[in-house]
């Protein structure tokens, strides 16, 4: 099945205006990553289109992930006799690493703009915009005003800004699979492209292998990030080494990054893997983190701002 997809990283202002008083308006904001999955028949009509959103990057896309699979062994998924159980794909993306670090996390998928599986708590406005989408598809900068328009004629006059930017690129086929990826550390933030083309007559490239490895490294990156803050608190002393929460969060990351580095590894195997400028070096990023909570806490420390 061929891929192509973007995830965004949304950020909804939503002022309620009081025309009387311009002073007092009430302020919502509703953050998001987004990601659209067609799943195209083989003559490339789209058959069904599921939006999912989450709180997490990785955790959408390997939510994507599982809808592919099961619609490429399976079929069509909202048509079946037998529902296809969402919550056990979802809990098939969330690692013990997660469950234990990862800051109230939420999942919600859409089919027709309705709520399909959601587990969670996410901003409701999310729900107002997937449906103010479906009255204009293909113009998604258009649902922001559709819905001020929907909530002027429910006598609430509002201001809805959206602010987004690119975490993930995947455009895929049997043959290539070619992604761009956000990169952050505390330093920067820039971006970094891989190429996976088929090596052998055994295996092909698929849409799910390519989502699972960029989840893997905006998982590990992230994951980096902390390890490397949290090396730094207990160098100088302000975490204790043995039983300070962060030396047992840096303990399951050590075990996770090694989880990551593995399936990665066999990724690179199995296709002909090529980056640009590099693959990024988990280990490095953890060292560049370190080196910025350090001056984080100097800078405090002298009470720079």
């Amino acid at each position: 099945m061929e891929l192509n997809t973007t995830l965004l990283r949304e950020r909804f202002v939503i002022r309620d205006l009081d025309p009387h008083d311009a002073t007092s308006a009430e302020t919502l904001i509703a953050m998001s990553n987004r990601l659209v999955v067609p799943l195209r028949h083989p003559n490339g009509d789209v058959v069904e289109t599921f939006i999912v959103r989450a709180r997490v990057m990785h955790s959408a896309i390997r939510m994507a992930a599982q809808i592919i699979q099961t619609y490429q062994r399976s079929g069509p998924i909202m048509a079946r006799q037998v529902p296809f159980n969402f919550k056990d794909g979802w809990d098939m993306t969330r690692t013990s690493h997660d469950e234990k670090y990862s800051d109230k996390p939420w999942i919600c998928l859409y089919n027709n703009s309705k709520v399909v599986f959601s587990e969670g708590s996410y901003h409701p406005f999310l729900d107002v915009i997937e449906k103010c989408d479906s009255k204009n598809p293909g113009n998604y900068d258009g649902a922001v005003l559709i819905a001020e328009d929907t909530f002027k004629k429910m006598g609430r006059s509002v201001s809805i800004s959206h602010n987004s930017n690119i975490g993930m690129v995947a455009h895929v086929n049997d043959e290539i699979g070619r992604c761009g990826l956000i990169l952050r550390n505390p330093y920067k933030n820039t971006t970094f492209n891989f190429v996976a083309e088929r090596k052998s007559s055994d295996f092909g490239v698929s849409p799910v292998q390519c989502l699972n490895v960029s989840a893997a490294f905006l998982e590990g990156i992230q994951i980096s990030v902390r390890l490397g803050m949290n090396n730094e608190l207990i160098a100088m002393g302000k975490a204790n080494s043995n039983n300070s929460p962060e030396a047992f969060e840096n303990i399951s990351a050590r075990k996770r990054l090694e989880e990551i580095s593995t399936e990665i590894n066999g990724f690179e195997n199995m296709l002909d893997v090529r980056f640009r400028p590099e693959r990024p070096d988990f280990a490095a990023i953890a060292k560049e983190s370190a080196e910025f909570q350090h001056h984080l806490i100097e800078s405090s420390e002298l009470g720079i701002k």
